[in-house]
């Protein structure tokens, strides 16, 4: 890095500054999308935070893991977050039903509560349309729409092919 190699001066630090918080800003964003996924795919909210905690550890301990700041951080991260959920899943059979805090956190509007309504309904009924697929097409439906990753990426995390994501993605 350039800094590396430039006397400090309050111009570098506050550069520095600015690029720690913004790694930071931008891995603790990757963090709750993470725990989203782990959260729907478990139904669990003990085994989404432990399977983000690992996977965390993970990334910063193994010597393949790209680093954090690096774009092929993320979906490095989601695929070990599925991995692990995968795992605990085919561990368990039945889990219960947990409430998604992003959908009902939300406050209503004042100024317009029929459209908050409106809002809220078609949440919940999203809510239990994700709940009636199975893990392959929730899995897919959450990292396209949810998380916005690219077929590719899809493809890269979930170990399959481009044209797979697609084909499962239009079912």
């Amino acid at each position: 890095m350039v800094l590396d190699r430039m006397p400090p001066t309050q111009s570098n630090n506050e550069t520095l500054r600015d690029y720690t918080m913004q790694v930071s800003d931008e891995f603790e964003q990757c963090r709750r999308q993470a725990y989203s996924l782990a959260l729907r795919l478990l139904n669990n909210q003990d085994d989404a935070l432990e399977v983000v905690q690992t996977s965390i550890e993970k990334g910063l301990n193994h010597p393949n893991a790209p680093a954090l700041d690096h774009a092929e951080f993320k979906p490095w991260l989601f695929t070990v977050v599925r991995n692990k959920s995968i795992d605990i899943l085919r561990r368990k059979k039945n889990l219960p039903h947990v409430e998604h805090e992003e959908y009902h956190s939300a406050a209503p509007q004042k100024h317009e509560p029929e459209r908050s309504l409106q809002q809220m309904q078609l949440k919940e009924t999203i809510e239990q349309a994700l709940e009636l697929l199975n893990t392959q097409q929730r899995e897919i439906v959450l990292l396209r729409d949810y998380h916005n990753f690219s077929y590719a990426e899809i493809a890269k995390i979930l170990g399959i092919a481009k044209g797979s994501v697609m084909s499962r993605l239009h079912r």
